[in-house]
C-alpha cells in the first residue's frame, strides 16, 4: 500500500455469535506492536443492497494512527494484522490474520472517475468526479456538471467516458442526454479547459462557436479520446461511422446526427484529429489493416499511440428501427502502434499484437518513460483487458450475453505485456483477483496507471487502477446469490429495452480498485508482477465507479507549449524532468524531490 494512502479500514466476520470484544492486531518487529480493541457494538452495512445489515465488523484507522503505522514501516517487511475474538472477555476463542506492506514512496496525482448515480433513479446517469489522492481533507470534486460557457450537452444527465492529459490541463468528455440508455446517436463529445479548477472555478468548454473548423455547439461525434503529453493535440476514434439509415457511408460529415459532426469527411478506418483549443487538424490514416480503430492512448514520451484493431464492431436493431454500429462494444480486438511525427500528423501503423480469437482492448503505455543522454525512452509495458473467450470473437451479437465483448464484460482480466511486439502477454493473477486456471468473474475493466514510476526494495514499482465488481469486504457485497452484471439499455446484451429504465436491485456494483507492479528493470518479466489489489478509500462507496484516469499532481498549470515545445522549466511533475540530463527542477514549495527515475516525488520524514 502506499505511505499515503493515510487511511485503512479492517473488516471481519462473524458480528455477534457471543464475541465480547475483539483485538485488532499490527506487528512488525522491532518497530511495530501494537493492538486496538473494540467490542465491534454495530454491524456493518452492505452498500450494495442499500446500507442492509451485512453480518460483519468494522474498524476503521484513523489517519494519525496511520501516519505512525506507515511511517517506521516504509519500504520494510510486512506488517501482520490479526484479528482476535474473544467470547468470555479473556480467553481467545478465534483469530485470522494477513500481511501488508508499506511502499517507499508517497502516490503523487490526481484520478478522474465517472461516478454513476445509480441511487438516483437513472441507470447510466453521472458526472467527473476529481479526487487528490491521499489528500483526506478535501471531498472529491465533481468537474463537469457546472462548466463554464458550456453547451446544452454538458448539462447532460450522463458525463461519463472521458479522456484526460497527463497535466491535467485538458479533458475530452462524452456526454449522453437523460434517456439512460447506450446508443450513440445522442452522443457528442467536448473539449474541457482544466486550468481554472486550481483556481476554484469551473472548466470551460472550449472550441464551440462559429468557425466551422472547430467543434460544433453541440460537441464532436462520439468515440475514444487521447491526448498528447503537452495536451496540444488530441486523437479520436470514429465511433459511429454508419448513419442512422443502416447505410454504411465511406465517412461522416456534418453529423451523426442533428448535434454533432466533423468539419470534414472522416471515414469509418480513420481517425480525427484535434488541437488544443478544439480546431479540427484533419482525418489521420492509421493502416494497419484496421477497419475500426478505436481505443487509443499517447504515450508518456510523446511519441507513439497504440490503438485497437477490432475484428468486428457489434450491430443491433435500436428502438426506432435503425441499425448501431458502436465501438464501445468490439470483438476480436488486435494492438496496433503509429508514430507521432509532429503537428497533429502519424506515420503509418503496424501491428504490435495480433489476436488469435481471444478480445484485447483498453490498451494503456506504463508511465516509467525516463530520459537517458537528452532522450526519451519508451514506455516499459502495455497494461490491458482481454476477453479470454473466443466464441464469438468475429460474430456481431443480436440478443443475450457476448462472451467476446468489450463492454463490462464479467470475465474481463488485466494483462501485462512488455512494450514490444508480438511479446507475451501475462495474466496479473494476484490483481485480478483469482488464478488463471480458475478465473472468478469480477468484470476487471478499464487500467490505467498512476502517474510516476517509482522505487521500492531497490526495485521498481508501478501503481494502476481498474474497475471491478469484486466484494469488498463487508461493506460491497456483489456476489450474493442472485446478482449479475448489468446493462444499460439499448446494448448488444438488451436490444430495444426501455429507455430511462434503472437499474435492478441485483446489479453488481462497481468500484475503483488499485494495484502495484513490482519489477527489476534488469531482468524480464515472466512471472506475475501484480500484487494483491485495495479499494480506493476515497470513493463514492454508494454508487457505480468506473475509468480513473490520472494526472500529475495539480498545481496551476501554464498554458500548453506549442507542439515539440519543452515544458516551462519552473518545476515539473513532468517524467523525466528532473536530474542532471535537464535544466528543469521539482516543485520546492511541495517539498518535491528527484527519484532515481528522474521523477519529482514527495518522500515524507
Amino acid at each position: 500500500m502506499p505511505p499515503n494512502l493515510n487511511v485503512i479500514s479492517i473488516h471481519w466476520t462473524p458480528y455477534g455469535s457471543g464475541y465480547q470484544r475483539f483485538s485488532v492486531d499490527f506487528s512488525a518487529p522491532p518497530n511495530t506492536d501494537w493492538h486496538i480493541v473494540t467490542a465491534c457494538a454495530n454491524q456493518t452495512t452492505d452498500e450494495q443492497a442499500g446500507g442492509n445489515p451485512s453480518g460483519g465488523c468494522e474498524l476503521v484507522v484513523d489517519p494519525y494512527s496511520w501516519s505512525k503505522l506507515a511511517s517506521v514501516n516504509r519500504d520494510l517487511g510486512p506488517v501482520t494484522v490479526t484479528v482476535r475474538g474473544t467470547t468470555d472477555g479473556r480467553c481467545v476463542s478465534s483469530s485470522n490474520s494477513i500481511t501488508v506492506n508499506f511502499a517507499k514512496e508517497d502516490v503523487l496525482g490526481t484520478y478522474y472517475y465517472w461516478k454513476a448515480f445509480v441511487t438516483q433513479g437513472q441507470g447510466v446517469g453521472g458526472q467527473i468526479w476529481a479526487q487528490v489522492f491521499g489528500d483526506l481533507g478535501t471531498p472529491e470534486k465533481d468537474v463537469t456538471s457546472n462548466v463554464s460557457a458550456g453547451g446544452s450537452q454538458l448539462q447532460a444527465t450522463c458525463n461519463g467516458c472521458h479522456a484526460v492529459s497527463r497535466d491535467g490541463t485538458r479533458m475530452v468528455v462524452y456526454s449522453d442526454d437523460n434517456d439512460s440508455d447506450d446508443e450513440y446517436t445522442d452522443v457528442s463529445g467536448s473539449l474541457l479547459d482544466m486550468t481554472p479548477l486550481a483556481n476554484g472555478k469551473p472548466a470551460v468548454q472550449l472550441g464551440t462557436g462559429a468557425n466551422p473548423n472547430r467543434m460544433a455547439q453541440g460537441g464532436q461525434p462520439p468515440g475514444f479520446s487521447a491526448i498528447n503529453p503537452p495536451a496540444s493535440y488530441f486523437v479520436s476514434s470514429n465511433g459511429m461511422p454508419i448513419l442512422d439509415s443502416g447505410t454504411p457511408p465511406q465517412g461522416i460529415a456534418g453529423g451523426t446526427s442533428s448535434s454533432n459532426g466533423y468539419p470534414t469527411m472522416v471515414a469509418g478506418n480513420q481517425f480525427s484529429t484535434w488541437d488544443s483549443v478544439g480546431n479540427f487538424v484533419g482525418p489521420v490514416n492509421t493502416g494497419c489493416n484496421a477497419s475500426r480503430p478505436t481505443m487509443p492512448d499517447w504515450s508518456v514520451d510523446g511519441k507513439t499511440v497504440i490503438f485497437v484493431n477490432p475484428r468486428a464492431v457489434a450491430s443491433w436493431s435500436l428502438f426506432y428501427g435503425g441499425n448501431a454500429t458502436d465501438d464501445n462494444h468490439i470483438f476480436g480486438g488486435s494492438f496496433c502502434t503509429m508514430p507521432y511525427t509532429g503537428n497533429g500528423r502519424f506515420g503509418p501503423a503496424s501491428m504490435f499484437l495480433q489476436s488469435n480469437g481471444e478480445n484485447n482492448y483498453y490498451p494503456s503505455f506504463s508511465p516509467d518513460s525516463v530520459v537517458v543522454a537528452g532522450a526519451a525512452l519508451p514506455p516499459a509495458f502495455v497494461l490491458f483487458n482481454r476477453a479470454l473467450d473466443k466464441s464469438d470473437a468475429g460474430a456481431n451479437c443480436d440478443s443475450g450475453f457476448c462472451a467476446n465483448d468489450s463492454f463490462s464484460n464479467p470475465d474481463a482480466r488485466l494483462f501485462l505485456m512488455p512494450n514490444t511486439a508480438n511479446a507475451t502477454a501475462i495474466d496479473l493473477e494476484k490483481a485480478n483477483g483469482s488464478p488463471a486456471s480458475l478465473p472468478v468473474s469480477l468484470s476487471n475493466s478499464y487500467p490505467r496507471w498512476a502517474p510516476f514510476a517509482q522505487t521500492y526494495h531497490g526495485n521498481k514499482i508501478l501503481w494502476f487502477t481498474f474497475s471491478s465488481t469484486r466484494d469488498y469486504g463487508q461493506r460491497v457485497l456483489n456476489h450474493k446469490s442472485g446478482m449479475y452484471q448489468c446493462y444499460p439499455p439499448d446494448t448488444p446484451e438488451q436490444p430495444g429495452a426501455a429507455h430511462g429504465s434503472t437499474f435492478a436491485q441485483q446489479c453488481q456494483q462497481p468500484q475503483i480498485w488499485m494495484a502495484p507492479i513490482l519489477y527489476r528493470e534488469s531482468q524480464p518479466i515472466t512471472v506475475d508482477p501484480s500484487g494483491v489489489a485495495f479499494w480506493m478509500p476515497y470513493q463514492d462507496i454508494q454508487q457505480h465507479n468506473h475509468t480513473a484516469q490520472w494526472t500529475w499532481k495539480p498545481t496551476p498549470p501554464p498554458p500548453p507549449p506549442p507542439d515539440g515545445a519543452p515544458p516551462p522549466c519552473q518545476c515539473s511533475h513532468i517524467l523525466g524532468s528532473c536530474g542532471a540530463a535537464n535544466a528543469c527542477g521539482c516543485c520546492a514549495n511541495e517539498q518535491l524531490q528527484c527519484s532515481g527515475s528522474s521523477t519529482c516525488i514527495s518522500v515524507s520524514n
